[in-house]
């Protein structure tokens, strides 16, 4: 048996997480030979006691990676493990990182800069309005966005992005194969169709429960650089997801709302007790920008100020027609109508074009009905 072979395996035993499995393979060298040992060698393991030692060796019994491996081929999902070059650099630096992902869709996606955008179940409608708005804005400017594909903020996160043609990443509460919330399975598809992915920890035929949902909230910050609270209730769930980003050292970001919507009491909250006020895209990449300036590492490991490579913003995600614009933009700014008949395409599309293409803050408009290219950060 491989070592990717087995983390497939022990990935199916209940309730075998990261650390427990870290400290096998201290123990016995390797976590294929966990398979071969006794219940007193698992009772000399830090954290396992008699009543776990004797559950483990049951279920060691049991698990096969095969049968996973069969399914994820007629399923096309891929399986990642730690071994694997694959695996997510960010998610792998965490201190309880999944030991198998199971990808629907594109492997690249998860290891692009990402922000999570996440909030409550029950959003109102400015409340959707935002989180439509950051998915959309980040994944056109290249960022990854990630979520979780529940109802409410997640899905209007997924879908901003969606609608960008960009990327997004969904982790779910339970298995591929048991997706939840059912009326999104469409939206997934579209994920995957679009270049993000779909993913989950959970080997197949797990079905989400109040267990689950908590436990993914550590991959959506951990494959994440910074976090977006776009709404949530003091009593939100999504300040699990928030604490887990604190454990990660990842930027904690919250959208003010309405001083008496119960929505936004948790997102004030977070204001008040230092998360980073963001209304913009601009206010994201600022945020972002010095968290990854503040950690870069030298060869030693040492924190140090980066000073000689800038840190710069993923390359925005553009349509034909968004780049055919685009090329008709000159530096001292372009009459829209010269735009117009540049790019060959009839002035009612343009205008929309170009009101994309601001959001994406590739393009200003100037006075005079000129068009002039995005200001450099």
């Amino acid at each position: 048996m491989t070592e990717r072979e087995a983390l497939i395996a022990l990935n199916q035993v209940s309730g075998l997480g990261a650390i427990t499995v870290k400290r096998m393979a201290e123990r016995f060298g390797s976590l294929s030979a966990v398979f071969d040992v006794s219940e007193s060698d698992l009772l000399r393991v830090p954290g396992i006691g008699a009543d776990r030692a004797r559950q483990f060796i049951g279920e060691f019994k049991r698990v096969r990676s095969n049968d996973e491996l069969e399914i994820a081929a007629k399923k096309c999902v891929k399986l990642v493990t730690w071994v694997d070059e694959g695996y997510p650099a960010l998610l792998k630096q965490i201190a309880d990182p999944s030991l198998v992902l199971y990808v629907a869709g594109s492997l690249d996606a998860l290891d692009a800069t990402a922000v999570a955008v996440i909030g409550t179940r029950r959003p109102t409608v400015y409340g959707r309005e935002t989180a439509r708005k950051f998915g959309f804005q980040l994944a056109g400017a290249g960022y990854v966005v990630v979520s979780g594909l529940a109802t409410g903020i997640d899905t209007e996160a997924h879908s901003g992005a969606v609608q960008a043609k960009g990327r997004t990443v969904a982790v779910l509460g339970g298995a591929l194969d048991c997706l939840f919330p059912k009326e999104n399975a469409g939206l997934a598809r579209e994920i995957v169709a679009n270049g993000g992915a779909v993913i989950s920890e959970y080997p197949f035929g797990r079905q989400p429960d109040r267990q689950t949902f908590p436990m993914r909230n550590r991959i959506v910050s951990g494959l994440s650089k910074g976090v977006i609270v776009v709404e949530a209730p003091c009593n939100s769930g999504t300040l699990i997801t928030v604490n887990q980003a604190l454990d990660q050292n990842r930027v904690v970001m919250a959208v003010p709302g309405r001083i008496d919507s119960p929505a936004s009491q948790g997102c004030h909250k977070l204001l008040r007790e230092g998360a980073r006020l963001v209304t913009t895209l601009d206010d994201v990449f600022e945020e972002i920008h010095d968290l990854m300036a503040g950690m870069r590492l030298n060869a030693e490991g040492a924190v140090r100020t980066n000073t000689e490579t800038p840190v710069a913003r993923p390359e925005s995600v553009l349509t034909p027609e968004e780049r055919a614009v685009l090329a008709q933009v000159e530096a001292e700014g372009t009459p829209v109508d010269v735009v117009v008949r540049g790019s060959g395409l009839d002035a009612g599309k343009v205008n929309a074009l170009l009101v994309v293409l601001q959001i994406k803050r590739l393009i200003r408009l100037l006075p005079g009905g000129r068009v002039a290219p995005g200001r450099k950060d």
